[in-house]
């Protein structure tokens, strides 16, 4: 092979790989809106063009939807009725950036991501009923537009009758713990089904760690809705209930 015919040659494959490859790339990152209401679900407003005007992105991707529906299931993080609350949060950046309330504002990326403060902290979501849950998911930063302030040393922590200050009251259970490599992108943690109203992540380790999105899930019909009768209960309940 002579040398224009090799450089010709790159110069193709490069081509090829460009466009079969880049346009799969965006795509991964330009999730469509969610349904508001899914199945009883009434989930929180999502105003992508306020989240994007009052971005300071430095120059990194913008928000971006995150699901209100996942595989199927509902993301209880982003229920109408549910709230949050934070140990700490790092100083100097709300509302442009890392808002305590940015842990479940329903978008991705660094300008809506929740960083901590003083270590140790926590993040918590009250989904505003116990339900039954059983993964969530969580990154620091979506797009990966910046690799830093990743947790890697962390419990996710449970509670139905009281969200207890400190994370080692009698009224919470470890259902997962991390030690190990840090995460960075959205990533899924599966635990064994529990029933829930408070979902806490406890961070110990990476002073400064980001949270991009916190989501959580816990089947089709985690917290029941009987589309009949309009009755709640918790889904362990009735699993021979006809869907």
């Amino acid at each position: 092979m002579t040398k224009s015919t090799c450089f010709c040659y790159r110069i193709c494959l490069i081509l090829i790989v460009t466009l079969v490859v880049s346009p799969l790339a965006l795509a991964l990152h330009e999730p469509k809106k969610g349904p508001s209401e899914w199945r009883g679900y009434k989930f929180k407003e999502q105003d992508i063009k306020k989240a994007k005007d009052e971005c300071d992105d430095g120059g990194k991707p913008l928000p971006e939807y995150v699901p209100t529906v996942r595989d199927g299931e509902p993301n209880l993080a982003l229920l109408e009725q549910g709230g949050f609350k934070v140990l700490n949060t790092i100083a100097g950046w709300c509302p442009k950036r890392h808002c305590d309330k940015y842990i479940n504002d329903g978008f991705y990326n660094n300008c809506r991501g929740w960083i901590i403060g003083a270590l140790p902290s926590w993040g918590q979501i009250d989904i505003g009923s116990v339900g039954t849950v059983n993964r969530i998911f969580m990154g620091s930063d979506h797009s990966q537009g910046f690799a830093d302030r990743t947790p890697a040393d962390f419990d996710i922590l449970v509670a139905t009758t009281k969200a207890a200050e400190k994370s080692n009251a009698a009224t919470w259970t470890k259902v997962y713990e991390h030690k190990g490599d840090p995460i960075r992108e959205t990533t899924e943690i599966k635990f064994k089904e529990t029933e829930a109203r408070w979902v806490r992540i406890h961070i110990r380790g990476a002073d400064g760690a980001r949270i991009d999105e916190l989501e959580i899930y816990g089947g089709r019909n985690p917290l029941a809705v009987d589309p009949v009768g309009k009755l709640t209960t918790i889904w362990s309940q009735m699993k021979t209930y006809p869907q």
